[in-house]
């Protein structure tokens, strides 16, 4: 199905914004559905039963993030539609996502702290919808198991605790950063895959095999 422009709209995002460290993702196993290259992206998408094409553009600022989003479909869109799909937008990004506790908390924190700075404004999200997200999962279901295994040992290792209890010595989550966990993992997790981009880590590439 051939495309053309219907729409331009800018989106605003939260400052601080890291343009390419949300929009793409070198953790995430190439597909067809989408294409990066520094300040953009292009994704298809399908919302509310239409097949769309859009082209995100880093247009940010020193004191404005902003990322222009151009729209694509065979025909013109009602302004309510193309309203929702930008809220939809601005969820899955999580464009409107306040970092500044965040940051504040662990701009000097020893392991957090440099990574914080290498990815100030990095959000976590996800470009598909809850269905696409679930069939990612059962292809993944699928795949061989001990890679994801082997991977998730590894962060452990590194970033979690060992305890120790009734003779067994089993590794614990991260706990040290509270709140953050979660989003403290996607940000030392990033981090080692942008490194990929530019050096060969063997442990990493032992465990991957792509």
């Amino acid at each position: 199905m051939k495309l053309q422009l219907i729409k331009t709209i800018e989106v605003e995002a939260t400052r601080p914004f890291n343009f390419d460290a949300t929009f793409h993702k070198p953790d995430h196993f190439t597909s067809g559905d989408n294409y990066w290259e520094p300040g953009i992206r292009w994704q298809t998408m399908c919302w509310r039963g239409k097949q769309l094409g859009l082209k995100f553009t880093n247009n940010s600022t020193a004191n404005r993030p902003g990322i222009l989003v151009n729209i694509y479909y065979n025909k013109p869109l009602a302004e309510d539609f193309i309203s929702s799909l930008i809220n939809e937008i601005t969820y899955r990004f999580n464009l409107d996502l306040d970092l500044s506790d965040f940051n504040k908390t662990f701009r000097n924190e020893k392991i957090l702290g440099p990574i914080v700075k290498r990815w100030k404004g990095m959000r976590p999200g996800h470009p598909g919808s809850l269905y696409e997200y679930i069939i990612i999962g059962i292809l993944l279901q699928n795949a061989t198991i001990r890679r994801s295994i082997n991977m998730f040992q590894s962060l452990l290792e590194q970033y979690g605790k060992l305890l120790e209890f009734d003779n067994k010595k089993l590794l614990k989550y991260f706990e040290r950063y509270g709140e953050y966990k979660q989003l403290a993992v996607h940000y030392i997790w990033e981090d080692v895959w942008w490194k990929r981009k530019n050096e060969h880590i063997p442990w990493l590439e032992e465990l991957i095999r792509i």
